[in-house]
């Protein structure tokens, strides 16, 4: 897995696929992302692959969000926009464009 966060307007660009072995990166990435100010954006049309544990991480750093913000994740691989539906259909911190 690979993240470009030098992305145009703040928008960071996620290759590869998030399971067991890529799972730590993958919160890292989210971990550093929180830390900036504002809504945050990411490109997710690199990534081929998001387990349950990887969504599960999505879901739960947006809960985390204070004051309104949200995460907005475009063009997400299908098993991320499933499950996200399935188990968090509420969470409205979570923007998914596709």
């Amino acid at each position: 897995m690979a993240a470009d966060e030098t992305g145009r307007a703040g928008c960071v660009h996620v290759s590869g696929q998030v399971y067991l072995d890529t799972l730590t990166q993958w919160e890292s990435i989210l971990g550093r992302l929180i830390q900036r100010e504002g809504d945050i954006h990411m490109d997710l049309s690199g990534l081929s692959f998001v387990d349950v544990a990887g969504a599960t991480t999505l879901a739960r750093t947006a809960q985390r969000l204070p004051g309104g913000r949200r995460i907005v994740v475009r063009n997400p691989p299908p098993s991320l926009s499933r499950v996200l539906e399935l188990f968090w259909p509420e969470l409205d911190a979570i923007e998914v464009v596709e």
